[in-house]
């Protein structure tokens, strides 16, 4: 067992470590009660547990139940002594109030989001992300919903298509690139990767970006930020703080954007405010964090990551 963790820790390089590490502080006055919400690999749970004292609350979401089971025998190694009580949550972070609020959690000190897909899903066939090689045309994180990336690009219109390429990539060529789908699938149903891969090849800079977006409509990936990025601000105790790792232009500014608007006391355009809307946070990275040239040299995924943290002022 000791040998698959050292060949997924070696395959796998969590982004912006030490940045996220030092940012969380432990009261030692109070219970400490993190959340994780996007597990993946236990690089960041297992170096912050590491700074937790007896009995405080680690949870940990994931909606890859694979990503849990291996986690939780990886981090019971970590927590040896059960020093930490952890939890671990096999849902999407869009279920993070309502299932904090089945474990009686109403308030929590710190969360953080790493919105990357780990090295596993891209480099495993049994997850079915990438287009190297030949797998289902799935892409689901959470196995239980029902739409894959199949039915997406068999079965949305021209111009639903056409919009997803052009919300969640910019790509110029999206009614191009809608067409040639529309025109192949009339001839035979996409099943595999390479049936995709096949159609969109004279796009080669382009090609992971058409993945990517799909990907990102089957996961629903920017509206669930959304929404748990405005619960998880509500959800946390006055002090404490949220940080974001994401990879995506969309997703930074969603988070950036968001963490704009909870520093106002106003959100409405009316001359006589009625949004009744209070300033919730401080923004304490005026600029995003990025990786360092090393950082980037030794993990070339790492390149596009920007990272941004507030605190909860009331």
């Amino acid at each position: 067992m000791e040998t698959n963790f050292k060949n997924i820790e070696n395959r796998h390089i969590s982004v912006l470590l030490n940045e996220l590490v030092d940012f969380i502080s432990i009261n030692n006055d109070k219970k400490n009660i993190i959340v994780d919400t996007t597990l993946w690999i236990w690089w960041h749970a297992s170096k912050i547990i590491n700074k937790m004292k007896k009995w405080d609350i680690f949870i940990w979401f994931d909606a890859d139940i694979k990503n849990l089971e291996l986690a939780k025998i990886r981090l019971n190694e970590v927590n040896k002594e059960n020093i930490i009580n952890i939890i671990l949550i096999n849902s999407n972070f869009i279920n993070l109030k309502n299932e904090l609020n089945k474990i009686w959690i109403e308030k929590i000190t710190w969360i953080y989001y790493d919105l990357w897909l780990s090295s596993l899903h891209l480099d495993e066939a049994d997850r079915w992300f990438s287009f190297m090689l030949e797998w289902p045309l799935d892409m689901r994180l959470d196995k239980t919903k029902w739409k894959t990336a199949a039915d997406i690009v068999n079965w949305y219109t021209q111009n639903e298509l056409r919009e997803i390429f052009l919300k969640y990539w910019e790509e110029p060529g999206s009614n191009k690139i809608a067409k040639k789908i529309i025109e192949a699938r009339k001839i035979k149903k996409f099943k595999t990767t390479t049936d995709l891969s096949n159609i969109i090849q004279w796009l080669p800079k382009n090609k992971s970006r058409i993945f990517q977006a799909i990907r990102i409509e089957v996961n629903q990936e920017l509206q669930n930020l959304e929404m748990s990025l405005e619960d998880a601000i509500k959800l946390l105790d006055k002090g404490w703080k949220i940080f974001v790792i994401s990879f995506h232009s969309l997703e930074d500014r969603i988070t950036k954007n968001i963490f704009k608007k909870e520093t106002k006391d106003c959100i409405c355009s009316d001359l006589l405010c009625k949004c009744l809307h209070k300033k919730t946070l401080k923004i304490l990275t005026k600029k995003p964090i990025i990786p360092s040239e090393n950082e980037i040299q030794n993990n070339p995924r790492s390149r596009s990551a920007k990272a941004r943290c507030a605190e909860k002022l009331i």
